[in-house]
């Protein structure tokens, strides 16, 4: 009896034991369902429930040189309406925040939102939505949620734009006086670590009332804030290093390190430090407002986010010592000096390219405006020098300039996106410049800024719906090929 009785004491007690275990896995996100559905009265009874959203910027997708409207935007939650503003320009960044209180025992909160062009005492509506038809394309709809943190709708964790980012140009059409915009929405919780009170108590088992913000409970280097809002286990270690859902080249960890400036594992990301060079005598070299976002918005279209440090991401925006021809000897020099600073910002090589607007290029071959290089012996091609007086010899109006600008910019970017010679012969190709070559014709329909015949006039690449001898630059860019090995001789030049 004796070892039948200590049988069934190791059976009992390894029956509790392993009951424990579940419980706890249960209350982890990915972990074993609820047995049972719980019921909640309230969302957070720790604090009052206000709902945040924030806006942090917007953008004109199609605009003419020198344009500059006046914007206002109306949000409403749970149909209480609110109107904010105003902001001039076609890219601004507001970083407002709105903040409305909710009915805390409801999980699921309603907010639109529309944007408007401020015209004397008239307000136009913008397109700020997917949706289609122009009173519903100019209301963004979404439903965010008490319970996890998180929103669906016209915008969703995933979908093609990036979370937190929407657009009148993902329905196709660029011509409904189109916008995007870059938000965000989270609401007050009495530890302010972006965790909902429910997500504590019932999924990961934190206390509610100490912030869990910047903790890596899993080790895997990135906090449980970003996992969550992400939707990853932040007590499930992932190779963050090494994941690139979007294949973009910048793995969840560069990700995580550029957060700030809306990256998003989902979605590619493109990243390019931009640098000056000072004049022979005073000022410097530029990158128009008109051809840097000219570029973006090409981008934009094809839901690839390019963004432009000059300045603003804290690397960018460097004025060079002045040097009348800029060659790739130079450039290693300076890409060492000036982007990687001498080791320090070594963690910008795997995250951003470079580029530098400089006068000249080639001592011996004044009429090339841009080359492509790699800076370094590792083959690594992530570089590129538009020559800015070069420009200014063959064009000489202004917007004839910016236009330029802004093409070959993309030209030698698209270098870097792994579009060469070899990609497709209609690029670089010398004989589609002149009318008596044989590419003149024959690639006369690959409308791309990659097609030397375009080179300074076209600010886009081609979708290859333009005829014979057109080619799909966009289905075969690689945004992660500034990170892989390539050798090509000479070094691409226009």
């Amino acid at each position: 009896m004796e070892r039948q009785g200590y049988i069934a004491f190791i059976i009992v007690t390894l029956i509790i034991f392993s009951g424990i275990i579940i419980y706890n896995e249960s209350r982890k996100k990915g972990g074993v369902a609820e047995a049972k559905e719980i019921s909640i009265h309230d969302y957070d009874p720790t604090t009052d429930i206000e709902v945040i959203f924030r806006i942090d910027r917007i953008r004109k997708i199609e605009f003419e040189r020198g344009e500059a409207p006046m914007l206002a935007m109306e949000i409403s939650i749970d149909g209480n309406a609110f109107e904010i503003g105003y902001w001039k320009g076609i890219d601004v960044y507001p970083r407002w925040r709105h903040i409305q209180d909710v009915n805390d025992s409801k999980e699921n909160v309603s907010i639109e939102i529309k944007l408007f062009e401020i015209v004397g005492n008239e307000k136009i509506p913008c397109d700020i939505s997917p949706a289609t038809g122009k009173y519903r394309g100019y209301v963004l709809k979404l439903t965010y949620s008490l319970k996890n943190g998180s929103w669906h709708g016209d915008d969703s964790l995933g979908d093609e734009s990036g979370y937190g980012h929407a657009g009148g140009h993902e329905d196709g059409n660029y011509d409904e006086n189109d916008y995007e915009i870059w938000f965000d929405i989270y609401q007050t919780d009495a530890d302010g670590d972006r965790l909902t009170w429910y997500e504590e108590v019932f999924v990961y088992g934190t206390d509610p009332n100490i912030s869990d913000a910047g903790i890596d409970y899993d080790g895997d280097g990135v906090p449980i804030e970003w996992e969550d809002k992400w939707g990853y286990d932040p007590f499930k270690p992932e190779n963050h290093s090494e994941i690139d859902v979007d294949g973009d080249g910048i793995q969840n960890i560069e990700e995580y390190m550029m957060a700030e400036w809306h990256a998003d594992p989902f979605r590619p990301d493109i990243f390019v430090e931009v640098d000056f060079m000072k004049n022979r005598f005073f000022g410097h070299t530029t990158f128009p407002e008109y051809s840097k976002e000219k570029v973006i918005s090409a981008f934009t279209k094809h839901n690839f986010m390019l963004h432009i440090d000059d300045g603003l991401m804290g690397g960018g925006g460097e004025i060079l010592p002045y040097e009348k021809f800029y060659t790739p000897e130079k450039l290693s020099y300076y890409y060492k000096k000036y982007f990687l600073h001498d080791g320090q910002n070594e963690w910008r090589r795997g995250i951003f390219r470079y580029c530098v607007f400089v006068h000249y290029t080639f001592p011996s071959k004044k009429n090339v405006a841009g080359y492509s290089y790699w800076p370094t012996n590792e083959d690594i091609f992530n570089c590129f020098v538009i020559g800015t007086r070069v420009i200014k010899n063959y064009r000489f109006t202004p917007l004839a300039r910016e236009t330029a600008m802004a093409s070959l910019f993309m030209h030698e970017l698209g270098h870097t996106l792994g579009i060469f010679w070899h990609t497709y012969h209609g690029c670089d190709n010398i004989t589609s410049t002149r009318p008596w070559y044989d590419g003149w014709d024959k690639y006369a329909n690959y409308k791309s800024c990659m097609n030397y015949r375009y080179a300074w006039s076209l600010i886009d690449y081609s979708d290859g719906s333009h005829g014979q001898g057109d080619f799909n630059d966009w289905a075969t860019i690689d945004p992660a090929f500034f990170e892989k090995k390539f050798f090509a001789e000479p070094p691409i030049i226009l």
